[in-house]
């Protein structure tokens, strides 16, 4: 007892608490090296704050409780923010040019009352010492049962008879994440996308008349890789975090995935999504919170970076590091694929390819313009304007045809899928549902020309069913082509 009173455990106990409690509400898409690597950074970082605020105080006590309450706001501020902005009487201070003097003000009163009442330094000490050890018991518990209980988010199973396959060629499934189809294009922007599609006729591919079944990515994408409806167990007017983590967890299990395992054949992953065995590409993106993230996307800096970050990468306040890596990062990311992509189709290997690789073009953020010129940041984050988008369009138009002609060349006997999860959805239409927002794209060239393949109408969850029929001598049965409206939490991003 008199050790609780003398020596902050708090601080590494408050370490120890934020981790097990990530882990726990993300168990299952976490690591235990990324939540070490993560506590790691936080102990340093506190342990740097305490170092200095002893080293002024002169007071070791008053230095760990300062350093405490400093670091228990940063770390769990975006909870705070959002008891604050769901509570209405409080929603006033959701302001950041409210909360941050606020906050300012606060540590400038518990440090006057730290200093004015250094006789509880020893029970407060003692307090947060058996508090936190208390907190953390649950926690501990909680993620030794999910250890123990924890099974792999998985698809209902499609049966799949490898046997009946007798070619195995390679395949690019190359995915243009919101590119709108042809009628969408012509109806609601004006615009002929007849240079494209005139010059994949060139290129032997065939228009595969389909439509989306979500318009939300994560969804859209789950049910498309297990050639299934999404379960519906989640509310479909305000989806939470936990819905859309459950749809990677389908996506890392995805059935089109084993289905091409069972057959010989290599996953190359170039996307956002972890594929078993086959990690994601990047660690982090612009759009949802993956790996470490989970654990640090509501921390002080994340949280302040995402609501009005753009301050610090425009403007007068702006920061020029900030603006070159965090502005563009998300356009260094489809570089990336591109390259990857590009290497593949140049290399040969002993087995049969399968390469999935997720384009975020033309989704927003517009990075570029038609030429592929760098567009300013004010129109980087410009959703709404159908301009930018279509402009953006362009520049991918230009993506697809440097794709394409090197796959062509250096693989000619490959399977090439060109499609689109969902179409452009910022449309601010009136109405809730906009079936504009289903219209996608897909193209595919195959070297069995199936003409049955290409006269089907069908949508993007029947897709790899009738591959597999055509090219892969299936017999799969088909589902009902339908389309699903879900509206997201807007603190989870598409």
């Amino acid at each position: 007892m008199r050790l609780l009173k003398k020596i902050p455990f708090f601080l590494f106990l408050l370490v120890l608490f934020f981790c097990l409690h990530g882990s726990v509400e993300n168990y299952g898409y976490l690591n235990v090296k990324e939540v070490l690597w993560v506590g790691l950074i936080i102990i340093i970082c506190i342990a740097c704050l305490f170092a200095l605020t002893w080293f002024i105080t002169k007071d070791m006590l008053f230095a760990s409780l300062l350093s405490f309450f400093i670091s228990g706001w940063y770390l769990f501020f975006g909870a705070f923010h959002d008891v604050i902005k769901a509570t209405s009487f409080l929603r006033f201070l959701g302001s950041y040019t409210i909360l941050i003097p606020v906050l300012l003000l606060v540590n400038v009163l518990v440090i006057r009352w730290l200093r004015r009442n250094k006789q509880l330094h020893p029970k407060l000490a003692l307090y947060l010492n058996v508090l936190f050890i208390l907190c953390c018991i649950p926690d501990i518990f909680l993620l030794a049962n999910k250890a123990i209980s924890y099974k792999e988010i998985t698809s209902n199973p499609v049966a799949f008879d490898q046997s009946k396959a007798t070619q195995k060629p390679n395949v690019y499934f190359l995915l243009f994440d919101e590119y709108a189809g042809y009628k969408s294009l012509q109806d609601s922007f004006g615009f002929k996308n007849d240079s494209l599609y005139g010059f994949l006729q060139q290129q032997k591919f065939r228009v595969l008349s389909s439509f989306s079944n979500y318009d939300f990515t994560p969804f859209s994408m789950a049910s498309m890789v297990n050639m299934n409806y999404v379960p519906e167990n989640y509310n479909k007017q305000l989806l939470t975090q936990p819905d859309v983590q459950h749809r990677f967890g389908e996506i890392r299990n995805g059935q089109v995935f084993n289905a091409f395992k069972s057959m010989g054949y290599d996953i190359e992953n170039y996307s956002i999504f972890d594929i078993k065995d086959h990690p994601a590409l990047s660690q982090s993106n612009a759009l949802f919170p993956i790996h470490a993230a989970l654990l640090t996307n509501k921390i002080f800096h994340k949280r302040l970076l995402k609501d009005i970050g753009w301050w610090f990468i425009t403007g007068k306040f702006q920061v020029p590091f900030l603006r070159k890596h965090v502005l563009y990062k998300g356009d260094d990311d489809n570089q990336l694929v591109e390259t990857k992509v590009l290497q593949a189709a140049a290399t040969s290997s002993a087995k049969p390819r399968f390469c999935y690789a997720h384009f975020f073009l033309p989704h927003g953020q517009y990075f570029r313009d038609s030429v592929g010129g760098f567009n300013t940041p004010e129109q980087i984050s410009d959703l709404y304007n159908k301009s930018l988008y279509l402009s953006y369009l362009k520049y991918t138009n230009t993506v697809i045809k440097k794709l394409v002609t090197n796959i062509v060349a250096g693989d000619p006997g490959a399977i090439v899928i060109i499609m689109s999860d969902h179409g452009f959805y910022d449309y601010l239409s009136p109405g809730e549902y906009d079936p504009l927002n289903y219209d996608n794209i897909c193209f595919v060239r195959t070297p069995r020309d199936d003409p049955y393949f290409y006269n089907t109408r069908l949508s993007n969850v029947n897709f790899f069913r009738h591959l597999f029929n055509s090219q892969f001598g299936q017999n799969l049965p088909y589902l009902p082509d339908s389309t699903v409206l879900v509206t997201e939490d807007p603190a989870v991003l598409r």
